[in-house]
């Protein structure tokens, strides 16, 4: 494999960090005159216009019977489906830099769920006390004392993405490597954005509000920045980097979303709010160190 450039590495890292930071603040903006379930599925149904062409360019093919694509095509359902869409719906209810916050607990699920599939590491002492300090700060987040109903129910569906992104993202693994990485991008979103845009029909809603500038550009960020260039950036990363360093980049992206919403939407950042988001982080760097470390013993 031909090395890349440290300078093409760093941009691909910090695009990543700054990008998919950014997209909960394009959610926020665009909810204003969509639904957040056809403004989801838009999303997605535009990046795969995009998408496409490029991987027939490239060439990727899209061939073989329908019973080797259900995989993908249900991975697309759970991803887009389930947790992208029910994120965009919750930033109707919740804060954009908070839902961010939320989701920073993705890899101390993945990690409780591992030993649960067969042939995935176990964890040791300090994957355990990366489990506790994830949850604890979860808990600190979520704080069920201190907000109304309508909040904690919508963080707790926030939650529940983290969940099932994290369950996801195990069967993934064991599927991904049978697919090109741009073949199952496109597959995932066109299955997702079915789902999405079906329920925005069915509840007979695309617009809330009207159309305005700052929408479209939210929707046009998500779409290239947030879909296309983003994915690129971390498949890149993912052929030159391993995966523990590249999804270091989920300790910068809730910040950034933290800052972009107190600067331009006014959000509210309060010390128990970065107390909980400082423990999750601590336990999902507990976490991502103990699996560096197996990585290094195998």
């Amino acid at each position: 494999m031909e090395r890349a450039s440290p300078l093409a590495l760093g941009l691909a890292y910090a695009s990543l960090c700054v990008i998919w930071g950014s997209t909960y603040l394009a959610i926020k903006v665009g909810l204003a005159s969509f639904d957040p379930f056809f403004y989801a599925g838009l999303r997605y149904l535009l990046a795969v216009a995009l998408l496409l062409p490029v991987a027939l360019a490239a060439g990727v093919r899209f061939a073989g019977p329908l019973a080797r694509w259900w995989r993908p095509l249900a991975v697309g359902v759970l991803f887009i489906g389930y947790c992208n869409g029910l994120v965009f719906w919750s930033e109707t209810r919740l804060d954009s830099g908070f839902t961010a916050l939320l989701i920073t607990a993705t890899p101390v699920w993945t990690a409780l769920l591992q030993p649960l599939i067969p042939g995935e590491r176990r964890l040791g002492v300090l994957g355990w006390l990366g489990i506790v300090a994830g949850l604890a700060g979860s808990a600190m987040l979520l704080a069920p004392w201190r907000i109304d109903r309508v909040e904690l129910g919508a963080a707790l569906v926030v939650e529940s993405t983290v969940v099932v992104w994290a369950a996801t993202s195990l069967w993934v693994r064991r599927i991904g490597s049978t697919f090109h990485p741009l073949a199952l991008t496109v597959a995932q979103m066109t299955a997702g954005s079915a789902v999405l845009l079906a329920l925005a029909g069915l509840r007979g809603k695309a617009l809330v509000g009207p159309v305005t500038v700052p929408s479209l550009a939210g929707l046009g960020f998500l779409v290239v920045f947030g879909s296309c260039v983003a994915f690129g950036a971390y498949f890149f990363l993912l052929r030159h980097w391993d995966a523990a360093r590249v999804s270091s980049s989920g300790f910068i992206n809730p910040a950034v979303a933290l800052f972009l919403g107190w600067w331009l939407l006014d959000e509210q950042v309060t010390v128990v709010m970065v107390s909980g988001a400082i423990v999750v982080l601590v336990g999902v760097a507990l976490v991502l160190y103990e699996d560096r470390g197996a990585r290094r013993r195998v």
